[in-house]
């Protein structure tokens, strides 16, 4: 029976690329005359557009929050029941519960993996008992769901070898950009650009040690931080080691990323684990040349396994810096690497893979 309604459940929005790519698809939907329900802190999108929305309250405790997140999906769920073969459920943040619970009670369920699946792993961002724990909750849940959308190759091939039915597990890379801007290799600083949350997992530590090396050589540029995050005490405390507070600059998430992007020279995306990498398609688009780590997964299938940009070994300062050095002495070389990345971001146009979910989950 044809996929007539989405349930929509991402229960804690946080300001970022992810919350992008659901307004996007959501709207699709809509535009497509697919009805949609959302469980989640913030609507996203315009309320009426909503045939029903269900506010999960934040709590400082986390736990307490996925509490509430789970009794409103459940609430949503029976309210839905007579007429679940014509709904699907679509859990954008791979949970677990939300997951058993749809299938329990008998509706089509899709999950959205955005992140590498092995990254917390390999990193040791967590408790490693915890993460494993977690990790192997997730995997043998992703078998009972009907279908898992991965936003790169690379995430989807490392899926498919947890999931016995390989067939369920696709890619679809992020409906991320509206349109293609102008190329415009034109910039206002020598600077070097990092956009993203300030994590362990975005390898910032490596990008700073790079960059002290490189001001050596190059002292008349700068580091740029917009984001924010908990590892901004990290690039707040080698600043002052370093002594380079006028050099580095923290800047808060803005509205106005476009002037941020076009004014620096170079992008650098150090991440020792990615799903995709939005940041990424986002200065390519602006014409930046980019340096990404070759981490798992996305930020290298968005350069092209290196023609549309530069990549270093993750976790390697060194190697990082050499890069930097490599796009400074040859700038002209790096706008043709931009030029061929370019031709590529049609890949993540909204309208483009939106469609494509939308085609998934009706063939479910």
């Amino acid at each position: 029976m044809k996929i007539r309604e989405i349930i929509f459940f991402y229960p804690s929005y946080e300001k970022g690329g992810v919350e992008k790519i659901i307004k996007n698809l959501i709207n699709y939907s809509l535009a497509s005359k697919i009805k949609v329900q959302l469980v989640s802190s913030n609507p996203i999108v315009k309320l009426r557009s909503l045939s029903n929305f269900s506010k999960v309250k934040k709590h400082r405790n986390r736990l307490i929050t996925s509490l509430f997140s789970i009794i409103n999906l459940i609430n949503m769920l029976i309210k839905n029941y007579d007429r679940r073969k014509k709904i699907c459920l679509f859990s954008l943040q791979s949970n677990s519960v939300a997951v058993f619970f749809g299938k329990i009670l008998g509706y089509k369920v899709v999950i959205r993996n955005s992140e590498y699946p092995l990254g917390s792993i390999i990193s040791l961002d967590d408790n490693i008992i915890k993460t494993v724990i977690i990790f192997l909750q997730k995997v043998l849940i992703y078998n009972f769901a009907d279908l898992i959308i991965s936003n790169s190759k690379g995430s989807r091939d490392t899926i498919r070898q947890f999931v016995l039915n390989n067939k369920k597990v696709i890619f679809i890379y992020n409906p991320y950009i509206d349109k293609i801007y102008k190329e415009n290799l034109n910039y206002k600083k020598n600077s070097i650009l990092f956009v993203g949350r300030f994590t362990k997992q975005k390898g910032i530590i490596y990008l700073l040690k790079a960059y002290l090396k490189f001001i050596k050589k190059y002292p008349n540029f700068e580091l740029w931080f917009v984001g924010s995050g908990p590892d901004e005490s990290l690039i707040d405390q080698f600043t002052v080691e370093n002594k380079l507070k006028n050099k580095i600059k923290i800047i808060s998430w803005s509205k106005n990323l476009k002037k941020i992007y076009l004014s620096s020279k170079y992008f650098v995306l150090p991440s020792i684990y990615e799903g995709l990498g939005n940041v990424v398609i986002e200065a390519l688009n602006y014409s930046r040349p980019c340096i990404v780590s070759n981490c798992k997964h996305g930020p290298s299938e968005i350069l092209i396994n290196g023609r549309g940009g530069y990549i270093f070994n993750s976790k390697d300062y060194k190697d990082l810096y050499k890069k930097l050095i490599e796009v400074e002495k040859n700038y002209k070389y790096s706008k043709k690497k931009i030029r061929y990345g370019r031709k590529k971001l049609k890949r993540f146009l909204i309208k483009n893979q939106s469609k494509r979910y939308i085609k998934a989950i009706q063939s479910i």
